[in-house]
């Protein structure tokens, strides 16, 4: 070590200039361990730009906090140069491998400012900005103009709970519009038999001569909702064996649709849920349908199927025609307005279906097309000899004629038909162009000035969060700091850094989990794991079993999580299921049929060769089918999450304002630890997180055990008057600014005061 000190030494000498300034070049050695105050900075993890991700400004307080983003463990010190004054930065906490910097600047005046940062560490400073220099006066600041930030955020949109709805697996509300094909397309399935209730032939719904021309799976079935899910139908096998690798479990229909969805609207209304937001339901054949083939029209199989459904479809029917799959999404959309709830659409520009109208064009005319600029071709793409079929079609949407179509097409559904129309729309994928995002928001608020416009958190859509973008983007930062809150590998302090990174005011979604992601509730038998990475079935050992026959305790930490979901700051997305306890690692298998209680389910089975770590461990629990080396377990709901869910949803109404509106402050707890002398001294409790809302004299204090160990600690408050245990009625009074209360092993605390009445 001493001889690489020397070393290093020697080497930042030699980078010095005549004015003793210490550089860090290619040939600098890169220290063992990362240190603060060793003189040397990882120059390329700093990160900061200056958008709506790293500045978050209070309009009403004029206030301005500014972030920044460094290696863990390397910055003694950073101050924020802002109009030739410093301000020093203060450490948030760490978050994975990085840790973050912030800084408030209050009374903020001006519409435009400039600012750079100071990194100063041991003997090495460092002036860092949009180009950075060791020299002050060569650094090139920052802007950032105020006046392009945040709208006014819609007062009925902020801190909601939303419930996400994977359409083809919530609820199957009507048998007669079930898929006729999936994805594959209905050149690889037989015709279907029967007639639709008027008369028509189902395997007339489209042209006939379509049908079984490339192989055939045989005839095309919805699979039945209690199947179990790990028994892959024929279909799937033929096609994974014979066409396409990704067959098994992605390409499958249950045949939800949006009168499964309609049916259930006063259950979720029960639920507290405000809103729904809805996987697309453009017409396309995949039940994701992320892959397009009309944004101007809803899919038949998910609303009405009947004798002119699909052949229109095929004629490139007129956006501004309502088929009656249109008017019945209208009407889905009416009852969600009678029950005083809101409706948000997913749409993804990112790509489309091979049988888009305007790129079949494409391929009929080539270099005729009047759609050849709509998208970005790669090599021989539309080559004859190419298969197009299942192929990501990419949509380039610096085309102004594209444009023009996106923004007309999407229009019709805020606009209603008869009525007023959605509320919102969600945007999956990265939205690239910032000109077409400010033109559509703009064509958008003209025609509803309430609307709301999502995106998905991706590093592209959070930089154009702001006044001409994103309203609010949907985050998975939640998800991602509380899936390991139960592992003691995970610290108290990581956790509470965490959170304080978290707590930084910027309009969110709150999502723990999605159908691109694995159930949080699966998250819990399978910890210290990055999020949403690895983590499918098959992939590093994931345990894919229904989670509290791995973890006794399983469904007392997910009760924990959803309490935190629903009462920390930020708009709460709920995923179909998380009532229900639902399990599954990532897509698809996060995307498995709703369980109802009127539906039968077979017995889930599960490989054994699928855990090669974990083999001897799940053996030991199940009983093992050896011929086959599988298990097999009932799939049940959980009977008491749905009305946990409930009894949140009722503290939230009892103050809604609060829990919508309310600051929120991580508390330091700490407890009593008695020496070995008989002293007796302050210690950070590790086990106990604790969080404080607060809001025109209302506050709200949630306490969690994430241990099995029953726990005392100190609550740090202010005032004179105590708090009141909202469920139980047990008053807490303060002692020298402290409330001492008592937990069971995963227990919970929610207090409540308010100050003018208590």
């Amino acid at each position: 070590m001493k001889k690489w000190l020397i070393i290093m030494g020697i080497t930042l000498l030699m980078g010095c200039s005549n004015s003793e300034i210490l550089k860090i070049k290619e040939d600098t050695p890169i220290p063992v361990e990362t240190k603060k105050g060793d003189s040397y900075v990882f120059l390329d993890d700093l990160e900061h730009r200056s958008t709506t991700k790293y500045l978050t400004y209070d309009g009403d307080k004029k206030q301005l906090k500014v972030l920044i983003k460094v290696r863990k463990n390397d910055i003694e010190k950073i101050n924020l140069i802002l109009e030739g004054k410093r301000k020093e930065m203060k450490s948030l906490g760490f978050r994975g491998e990085y840790e973050f910097f912030s800084v408030e600047i209050e009374e903020m005046s001006e519409e435009k400012i400039n600012y750079y940062f100071e990194v100063i560490d041991g003997k090495f400073k460092y002036f860092y900005g949009v180009k950075s220099s060791y020299y002050s006066e060569d650094v090139t600041a920052f802007t950032y103009i105020i006046e392009d930030e945040q709208r006014k955020f819609p007062s009925w949109a902020k801190g909601m709970v939303w419930y996400s709805i994977y359409v083809d697996s919530f609820r199957e509300g009507d048998k007669r519009n079930n898929p006729i094909y999936s994805e594959f397309g209905p050149e690889y399935y037989f015709r279907p038999s029967g007639r639709l209730s008027d008369g028509t032939l189902r395997s007339e719904l489209i042209s006939p001569e379509k049908w079984q021309k490339k192989g055939t799976l045989q005839g095309f079935e919805v699979t039945e909702w209690g199947d179990d899910w790990n028994t892959p139908p024929y279909s799937e096998i033929e096609a994974k064996n014979r066409y396409f690798s990704y067959a098994v479990k992605n390409t499958r229909r249950y045949g939800g649709d949006l009168q499964g969805v309609m049916n259930k609207l006063d259950y979720l209304k029960g639920l507290g849920v405000e809103g729904i937001k809805l996987s697309p339901i453009y017409y396309s054949s995949s039940s994701h349908k992320l892959d397009t083939i009309d944004y101007g029209h809803i899919s038949p199989d998910y609303g009405i199927t009947d004798k002119n459904s699909y052949r229109e479809l095929e004629a490139d029917l007129e956006s501004d025609i309502w088929t009656n799959s249109d008017k019945f999404f209208q009407k889905l959309v009416d009852k969600v307005h009678e029950k005083n709830m809101r409706v948000v659409l997913d749409i993804n520009f990112s790509y489309v279906s091979p049988e888009f109208f305007a790129y079949k064009d494409l391929l009929k005319n080539g270099e005729n097309s009047r759609y050849k600029n709509w998208f970005i071709l790669t090599g021989d793409q539309l080559s004859k000899n190419m298969k197009n079929e299942n192929k990501k079609i990419l949509l380039n949407l610096e085309d102004r004629s594209l444009q023009d179509y996106l923004i007309a097409v999407t229009i019709k559904w805020v606009k209603g038909y008869e009525n007023v129309g959605i509320d919102g729309y969600y945007v999956k994928n990265d939205l690239t162009n910032k000109e077409f995002l400010t033109r559509w928001k703009k064509s958008l608020l003209e025609i509803d000035g309430e609307f709301i416009l999502a995106g998905e958190s991706t590093e592209e859509n959070e930089n154009n969060l702001g006044k001409g973008g994103f309203d609010i983007i949907g985050s998975y930062e939640l998800g991602s700091w509380m899936q390991d809150l139960f592992e003691n590998s995970k610290s108290k302090e990581t956790i509470k850094d965490e959170v304080k990174i978290y707590s930084i005011k910027t309009p969110r979604w709150n999502f723990i989990e999605s159908y691109d992601t694995d159930r949080f509730y699966s998250g819990l038998i399978n910890p210290n794991r990055e999020f949403d990475r690895l983590n499918s079935y098959g992939r590093d050992d994931y345990i894919n079993i229904r989670p509290d026959l791995i973890d006794k305790d399983a469904i007392k930490k997910l009760k924990l999580a959803t309490l935190i979901h629903l009462t920390i700051d930020g708009s709460p997305v709920i995923y179909y299921g998380n009532e229900k306890a639902m399990w599954g690692a990532d897509t698809p298998d996060s995307r498995k049929p709703m369980i109802w209680d009127d539906i039968k389910f077979e017995n889930e089975t599960n490989s054994l060769e699928k855990y090669s770590r974990n083999r001897d461990k799940i053996a030991k629990i199940f009983k093992t089918d050896l011929i086959k080396d599988e298990i097999s377990y009932g799939v049940v709901a959980d009977e008491t999450l749905e009305d946990w869910y409930k009894q949140i949803s009722e503290f939230r109404n009892f103050d809604v304002e609060l829990i919508k509106n309310g600051d929120l402050e991580i508390l330091d707890l700490d407890r009593d630890k008695y020496l070995e002398d008989g002293r007796m001294e302050k210690v950070a409790e590790t086990d106990l997180l604790s969080y404080k809302r607060e809001y025109k004299g209302r506050s709200a204090i949630i306490v969690i055990n994430r241990s099995n160990l029953k726990k005392t600690v100190e609550l740090p408050v202010q005032g004179k008057k105590g708090y009141t245990d909202y469920y139980s009625g047990k008053r807490y009074n303060i002692l020298r600014d402290k409330v001492r209360v008592e937990l069971e092993g995963y227990g919970y605390l929610i207090l409540y005061r308010r100050v003018d009445f208590d």
